[in-house]
């Protein structure tokens, strides 16, 4: 647990309640484990820091052990049972209240985010338009000479509004198609990662109000939604850091750049609170269960699942060529696909039941025969709820302007999960299975999405700038609002403990031996 090793005072401890022999399951229970005014561990209680990680040191993970402390009655947290002084175990309210704090905690992380990997992009649209690297108007690849006399005049008229003229020599790495492939799709992630979680959250706390009164018709459809958001997002979101680390070259590589940093600061939310591996068993277990079933009104973000034509034909290259713009269209696509994968899934799971059952195997080794396929289910339904709720944010803006931009950000996301897919697992395959698009439209769909990351060009900076965040949070010299990113990074070197003598102590006890083999004779 967090703060354990060394900060807390207190925890909340879980263990089992026994009554006379009857054996209640696991209770929270408030728990000291440091003396108030000392901070030293109490008897029977050992503390220890479990070691260095990956990142997320500022937080000291502990462990305890626990030797013969007795924990008082009264310290038991009974807000939905009672235990009273004679021993009687009495339940209290509706135990289902319970599921609450752990949704909480996996809403916040779906909140976040959108945020994190804003924050990766940021720095790296930042610098990218502050870098320049290699001349784009070369004829030949290896030419060094400045070719932009001998350029077409439309080429010089595009040179002229992308590179100042002390400046054509170089490019803006920004302005390089490969560039805004590794960027631009990230950034789109970000928004649609966004929006998701700002519904969450929205839904959470409407929920726990209905639960609160009495009513959990909406109980499944929390669990879902949140167990989806928070396995999908916070896998994407780290992913989509690093990536956008990568696209910095070799300055992303320091801590001065801030991704990786942040990064390792993030990851940690891929692991707790649920894995991708745990929560996806859990979503595809439901939605398995409510394809069973008829239409369930309170399941609102499951509705797609009950409108699936397996026989429908896959459209046309035409009609793909010509609804590549369409946003509804865009969306039907990734509802057919996550349709296919849902109802293989089923297909799947029965031929399993049917193998175990023949085998006299418990039902338990058929769902593990489908948890590869439950994966797969829980990102495309994933991809679902942030396309339509990215498509329902577009329709609330007001401004044209911005409504034009934001729907070319949506276009970018659908694009790249019906091409490479985010978590580079399932993409075009599974939308030509699914029939939702035809072998034929791969390259359509990389031509459009060519056509959109030009188009977001001259809106990259704005819409990183847009998410409004200040240069103290980024820490980072390369992600800096001011573009002063080579003086920034030439003052982090001094405060580099290396750099606070000229000849290190390394050189004295080592290096100089190796340079000059003859001084070790001489070594005191």
């Amino acid at each position: 647990p967090g703060g354990l090793a060394k900060s807390c005072n207190t925890c909340i401890l879980m263990a089992k309640g026994v009554i006379n022999g009857t054996n209640f399951g696991p209770h929270p229970f408030f728990f000291q484990v440091r003396d108030f005014e000392t901070h030293e561990s109490l008897p029977g209680i050992e503390l220890r820091d479990i070691g260095q990680k990956m990142g997320y040191n500022g937080m000291d993970n502990g462990g305890m052990r626990i030797t013969n402390v007795l924990i008082p009655r009264r310290n038991m947290l009974m807000r939905y049972v009672c235990v009273d002084s004679a021993g009687n175990y009495k339940k209290i309210g509706d135990q289902k209240m319970l599921f609450g704090t752990m949704t909480y905690t996996r809403m916040l992380i779906t909140t976040w985010s959108g945020l994190n990997l804003a924050k990766a992009c940021t720095i790296g649209i930042r610098y990218s338009a502050v870098r320049r690297q290699f001349a784009m108007q070369r004829l030949q690849f290896g030419e060094e000479k400045d070719v932009l006399e001998d350029a077409p005049s439309e080429v010089q008229q595009q040179l002229e509004m992308l590179i100042r003229p002390s400046k054509r020599d170089e490019t803006q790495v920004l302005d390089y198609s490969s560039q805004q492939f590794l960027l631009f799709p990230q950034l789109a992630l970000a928004f649609a990662l966004h929006f998701a979680g700002l519904n969450c959250e929205k839904a959470y706390f409407e929920y726990i109000q209905q639960f609160r009164s009495g009513n959990f018709a909406k109980l499944q459809e929390l669990h879902v939604l949140t167990s989806t958001l928070k396995a999908a997002s916070s896998m994407l979101a780290t992913e989509g850091q690093e990536s956008c680390r990568k696209s910095l070259g070799g300055h992303g590589f320091m801590n001065a750049a801030g991704v990786g940093p942040q990064y390792l600061s993030a990851l940690p939310q891929a692991t707790y609170e649920g894995d991708f591996v745990v929560l996806a068993n859990q979503v595809g277990t439901n939605i398995l269960k409510k394809m069973s079933q008829k239409k369930d009104p309170n399941v609102p973000t499951l509705a797609y699942i009950w409108d699936y034509e397996s026989t429908a034909e896959a459209p046309s290259i035409k009609d793909v060529e010509q609804k590549l713009a369409d946003l509804d269209f865009l969306v039907s696509c990734l509802v057919k696909r996550a349709n296919y994968i849902h109802h293989a899934t089923a297909t799947s799971f029965q031929k399993a039941m049917k193998k175990a059952k023949a085998a006299g195997a418990p039902e338990a080794s058929a769902l593990d025969m489908v948890k590869i396929d439950m994966m797969r289910m829980t990102y495309a339904h994933a991809y679902v709820l942030y396309a339509k709720i990215f498509l329902a944010k577009i329709g609330e803006c007001t401004s044209s302007e911005i409504r034009k931009v934001l729907e070319l950000v949506f276009q970018l996301f659908c694009l790249t999960v019906m091409d490479t897919s985010y978590e580079r697992g399932g993409g075009f395959g599974e939308f030509c299975a699914s029939k939702a698009l035809p072998p034929e439209a791969h390259s359509v769909i990389l031509d459009r999405t060519k056509e959109v990351l030009q188009d977001l060009r001259p809106h990259a900076v704005p819409l990183v700038d847009a998410w409004n965040i200040p240069d103290f949070l980024l820490n980072s010299c390369l992600g800096r609002y001011d573009g002063r990113v080579y003086e920034a990074l030439l003052e982090s070197t001094e405060y580099e403990p290396l750099n606070g003598k000229d000849v290190s102590d390394a050189y004295h006890a080592h290096l100089q031996y190796l340079l000059h083999p003859e001084r070790q004779g001489s070594k005191l």
